[in-house]
């Protein structure tokens, strides 16, 4: 295995994790994928649409009022994620751990990208099989908080 230079960087900077937001699953109107979020002291449209995988624009079609306010309780797309990152300080990436029984696609997929985009960030993946080993570390989208 290669040397990854990125995991020294990470080591003399330091890592923070960073703390996804979650919603509540919108139970009552038959419609899947959307729940709720109630807005914080430190939120943007931009970082919530962001740890919810999707635009400001379609969090704010979502949620016509124009501007949030501490304690809004904003309709939001509803997904559970089980991966979290550690985040790089200054930088919108950061390292997950692979555990066993991850796969390259649920990865992607809890970091709002796709196999093609992680094998970007990641040449170590084999391409051909996507293939990902329990320990290593991986380069990940980590664009909230």
């Amino acid at each position: 295995m290669r040397f990854n230079n990125n995991l020294l960087l990470a080591s003399f900077l330091g890592v923070a994790t960073a703390i996804r937001r979650t919603c509540r699953p919108d139970t009552t109107s038959g419609v899947t994928g959307t729940g709720y979020y109630t807005v914080g002291d430190t939120d943007s449209w931009a970082n919530i649409a962001a740890d919810f995988c999707t635009g400001e624009g379609e969090l704010q079609n979502m949620n016509p009022s124009g501007s949030i306010v501490l304690g809004q309780i904003l309709k939001v797309p509803c997904k559970t994620r089980k991966r979290d990152c550690s985040r790089i300080p200054g930088d919108y990436k950061g390292y997950y751990k692979v555990v066993k029984g991850d796969e390259l696609s649920l990865i992607a997929s809890d970091f709002c990208t796709d196999n093609y985009n992680m094998v970007l960030l990641n040449p170590d993946i084999d391409s051909s099989s996507y293939i990902v080993t329990p320990g290593t570390d991986l380069l990940v989208p980590c664009n909230w908080n």
